[in-house]
């Protein structure tokens, strides 16, 4: 099975989070093929990541067990994306970017992107993270992948499960509820 990984579910690989071992078991055991949106979160940032060390985000990924899981390019964000991993935008692709950051955050406090890639305000912290949740579905969308795996509530509340899923995320989990 395709599984779109959220941040959230590669850094609790990364810590070895009893909520993702039923998932770390499907992907050694060759059950679950997972995918991986080329993207630093806020997290990650505090790690050392940014858009021009790629080679840290590959470190991440290593830690995790994620050597071989397949990227995804997300669309290009100055200041969040790796150059050279990432793809240039179109009206239907910002559009689509647009609609899953409504479905989303459509009830959130509108923040504007950091001025500098250091920031590490509350606000930047919260405005990246939101930037890496929506390219992260856009990713999964655009790749056709089967199941979009979270540990971020947002993404099965009762009023946007519906709406993600009609957009075409097929199946959106948890790590623990997972089922390959």
């Amino acid at each position: 099975m395709k599984a779109t990984l959220d941040h959230n579910v590669i850094i609790d690989l990364i810590e070895g989070a009893p909520r993702v071992e039923r998932l770390r078991d499907a992907i050694s055991t060759g059950r679950c093929f997972p995918y991986v949106t080329e993207i630093g979160a806020s997290e990650m940032r505090q790690r050392g990541v940014r858009p021009d060390r790629f080679d840290l985000f590959e470190c991440l990924l290593k830690e995790a067990g994620l050597s071989q899981a397949r990227r995804l390019h997300p669309m290009c964000i100055p200041n969040v994306t790796f150059w050279d991993h990432c793809l240039g935008g179109n009206r239907e692709m910002a559009s689509k970017s647009k609609e899953i950051e409504r479905i989303l955050f459509s009830n959130a406090k509108p923040l504007s992107p950091p001025t500098e890639v250091d920031d590490c305000s509350h606000d930047a912290k919260v405005w990246l993270n939101r930037v890496c949740d929506v390219q992260t579905m856009w990713c999964h969308l655009k790749s056709d992948c089967e199941v979009f795996i979270s540990s971020d509530s947002n993404f099965t509340t009762k009023k946007k499960l519906p709406k993600l899923l009609a957009l075409g995320a097929r199946k959106i989990a948890t790590p623990e509820g997972y089922d390959s």
